[in-house]
């Protein structure tokens, strides 16, 4: 330090001279170099984010796969149930054929061990039998409902008859009101007869 104390300011305001030797010249001091504008993080942060944006996007993958077996399995599910539906529905169908079956065979068999049954000649006329029979009582019921509309006509033609004649019958008691006021009662009650 004792060197830069034998400097004097007319000396440190002088140009330095070419010929001097370099020992001589003082020595500048290094100017430290400004550090350069960082663009992004350090590397090491950079290697770390981009190690946990692989690690999430691995995870979120992972969930997606997950997700997707498991509608996978679902409609595997859904399309399981279909068939047991299908199953079940034939299987009804089938026991319900099984049932008409076993009431036929046990009505059968009734019918084979009844002592009175004779046979199914036998059954077939007694199926004409009753078919002829309910002819018949259509016949009787379709005979008995003319009978009614002929009686409901000739009453009406009765009526007719009557309130043809009932004119003349009420000149007549008028008549015999003329002749004997005591028969009034009387005539009265024939035209009620008669219109009744």
């Amino acid at each position: 330090m004792a060197d830069d104390t034998e400097y004097t300011e007319s000396d440190i305001w002088a140009s330095p001279s070419h010929d001097a030797p370099l020992a001589a010249r003082p020595k500048t001091p290094k100017t430290p170099k400004t550090p350069k504008t960082p663009t992004g993080p350090p590397a090491s942060e950079t290697v770390s984010r981009d190690d946990l944006l692989r690690r999430e996007l691995e995870g979120v993958r992972s969930v997606n796969e997950g997700i997707e077996g498991l509608l996978g399995t679902l409609n595997r599910a859904g399309g399981n149930m279909q068939v047991v539906a299908k199953t079940v529905a034939n299987a009804s169908t089938l026991l319900n054929t099984w049932t008409r079956i076993l009431s036929q065979t046990e009505h059968n068999q009734r019918l084979i061990l009844h002592p009175g049954w004779k046979g199914v000649t036998q059954d077939l006329a007694e199926q004409e039998a009753e078919a002829l029979e309910k002819q018949r009582a259509a016949e009787r019921k379709a005979a008995e409902e003319e009978q009614r509309r002929e009686e409901l006509r000739r009453r009406r033609e009765e009526e007719e008859t009557a309130r043809r004649l009932a004119p003349s019958t009420s000149r007549e008691v008028a008549r015999r009101e003329a002749v004997c006021p005591n028969h009034l009662h009387q005539a009265h009650q024939e035209v009620a007869e008669l219109q009744g």
